[in-house]
């Protein structure tokens, strides 16, 4: 086999990222497959994973790594037999990225957070600061320095998340599916909304994306009186949201689960 192929998963809150990636002759590994696997019932998902891994993307990894936020899933997942010869590295603590966290606690701040940081240093912004925008269950907007360290940042509810709980915690609104809004121009989800659910979707989606927009300016204040970074920062966005909030951003760049770079480069450096 002509490159270094690395199986990486993620599992999360909601759904677990999956990929293949091949570290050859280019200075970072490079993505040849990502998919989503959603955490339906346990045995179902678990099933799920190995289907993939089985199918034509994979021809015996010599990497396996994994992550996660979801214990329960990520455990099940790794007691499975189907590993075979197969050995899965797991990240399992802050301390095992190569990255200084610059916070109160550093070794509980969360792994996906690490890696995205981890990721963005590595592939973008080596020597610039850069604001991480991670959309998926949770939404968390993180700031590193142009000296490479983690300055941690906010968590506020994705989009997912709000949608829960707008319809879990009042009597009569709707349950309603982010994942298909369509948000490719600025009258995609009008206000005002002239209906429940169009108020609904509206409130979350630009809702959301003011939250992202005001957290990104106070950073990038932060960025240069804090800690002295002369450039403005790069803006990286990821996750299950990204490509949509990605669309009504100025000079943002969007990548495909930025935490599973991560666990690529991990694989490499190891």
């Amino acid at each position: 086999m002509a490159a270094n192929q690395i199986l990486v998963v993620d599992v999360g809150n909601t759904r677990a990222k999956i990929g293949v990636f091949e570290a050859g002759s280019a200075e970072s590994p490079q993505p040849r497959a990502i998919s989503a696997i959603e955490l339906n019932e346990v045995s179902h998902f678990v099933k799920a994973v190995f289907d993939w891994i089985n199918g034509p993307d994979i021809t015996e990894p010599q990497h396996v790594v994994l992550a996660g936020s979801n214990p329960p899933y990520l455990e099940s997942l790794l007691a499975d037999p189907s590993w075979g010869d197969m050995t899965p590295m797991v990240i399992r603590h802050a301390d095992e990225i190569p990255i200084h966290a610059d916070v109160d606690v550093p070794e509980k701040t969360g792994v996906d957070r690490l890696l995205t940081a981890l990721a963005t240093i590595r592939l973008f912004a080596p020597d610039r600061a850069a604001i991480i925008v991670d959309s998926g269950t949770a939404t968390t907007i993180d700031l590193v320095t142009s000296d490479g360290v983690f300055r941690g940042g906010s968590i506020l509810p994705g989009l997912r998340l709000s949608a829960h709980a707008l319809h879990d915690y009042t009597a009569r609104l709707p349950m309603i599916n982010p994942d298909q809004f369509k948000t490719s121009t600025n009258d995609s989800l009008p206000l005002p909304g002239r209906n429940t659910v169009a108020a609904m979707n509206a409130g979350l989606f630009w809702g959301q994306l003011g939250a992202i927009r005001e957290i990104t300016g106070r950073l990038r204040v932060a960025a240069r009186s804090q800690f002295g970074c002369r450039e403005v920062p790069l803006k990286i966005i990821t996750g299950g949201g990204g490509r949509k909030i990605a669309i009504h951003l100025d000079q943002c760049v969007y990548v495909d689960s930025l935490a599973l770079h991560g666990l690529a480069i991990l694989a490499t450096e190891s």
